[in-house]
């Protein structure tokens, strides 16, 4: 099978960083990401005259929602993608967040199971009340298990992120549910 163009493997990486419009929220149909959807903070949802401004360039400052997709939800994306507890780890706040230590166990358990994750995200709302802030994302992931005997897994959860302000950036110190990542997790408990 030969190669897609390069603009159809650059796709997923344009539509991420907001260079295309269709980054306003929905399904990429190339990459399958739930791509974040914009609000403002009021929680209500971006109107067609937002998406007629600009990017925000270094002088701007970005706007809650981005802010949890850059500091929070992209590099948890990538590091459940690649399986790497230290990259998804590193958006908690190990001070602040109580369950720690656990969330690390059940985050080696999970992948101990799985040899491929898929995980995607939109976020629904993000409100701030100065250090403190609270996000709300439509969560889905897609395990693929070693054992072949073993059916893939989807899971998919509205999850709700308490986030404090650090001199890092937005850092997580909450979520429900939290045993979103327990290999024993059950849907029908979670809702």
């Amino acid at each position: 099978m030969p190669k897609p163009p390069i603009c159809y493997r650059l796709l997923p990486v344009l539509l991420l960083s907001g260079l295309c419009p269709a980054s306003l929220g929905g399904v990429s149909p190339r990459s399958g990401y739930l791509l974040p959807r914009v609000q403002q903070q009021s929680g209500q949802p971006a109107t067609a005259a937002d998406s007629t401004e600009p990017n925000p360039t270094a002088d701007q400052k970005l706007s809650l929602s981005d802010q949890v997709v850059q500091d929070v939800l992209e590099p948890l994306r990538n590091g459940v993608s690649v399986q790497d507890v230290s990259q998804i780890m590193s958006v908690f706040d190990k001070q602040a967040m109580p369950g720690y230590s656990s969330l690390q166990q059940q985050l080696k358990a999970f992948f101990g199971l799985y040899s491929e994750v898929n995980f995607h995200y939109q976020i629904l709302q993000a409100i701030a009340d100065k250090e403190h802030a609270s996000a709300t994302a439509e969560i889905e992931m897609d395990s693929m298990p070693y054992e072949v005997t073993r059916i893939p897994e989807r899971r998919s959860v509205q999850m709700r992120f308490q986030l404090k302000l650090t001199a890092k950036g937005w850092k997580v110190v909450g979520f429900t549910p939290a045993d979103f990542f327990d290999p024993a997790f059950d849907r029908a408990e979670s809702r």
